[in-house]
């Protein structure tokens, strides 16, 4: 009888174990789910508008930046568009390393994703961006 109550309470630590391995993996997910879609941070300025996009995927972990400037007053735009690779830095999930290739690294430190927002320093400056699919 008494072995059977140890079997018991060994299968029930073995059961508890697993479901918490579990849990930390669903968890790492729904972070690079909430991380994978398009965010934008548009600011206006003496008729120039400014526009900052990144768009991270969860298929092989990729992504584009896109920067564009509109001169209203002149009707001219300039865009620039890099493809970068992402990664988390540690498990603690607060630091993203975006490696655009040739060597060229930029990090995303401070990262804060909320339900349509995301912010951090990248590269040195803060920035606040919105779900561009809330936006709509």
């Amino acid at each position: 009888m008494k072995t059977m109550n140890y079997v018991k309470i060994c299968m029930l630590c073995v059961f508890t174990l697993l479901l918490t391995a579990c849990g930390k993996d669903d968890n790492d997910n729904s972070m690079d789910a909430r991380l994978c879609r398009t965010w934008i941070e548009e600011d206006t300025e003496d008729n120039i508008t400014y526009t900052h996009q990144l768009i991270f995927t969860q298929a092989g972990y990729s992504g584009q930046e896109l920067k564009k400037k509109y001169d209203h007053t002149t009707s001219t735009a300039n865009t620039e568009t890099r493809d970068f690779t992402w990664k988390w830095k540690d498990s603690s999930m607060e630091c993203l390393v975006l490696s655009y290739g040739a060597g060229e690294i930029k990090y995303l430190e401070n990262v804060w994703i909320r339900e349509h927002y995301l912010n951090g320093k990248l590269g040195g400056e803060w920035i606040m961006m919105t779900d561009a699919n809330y936006m709509k």
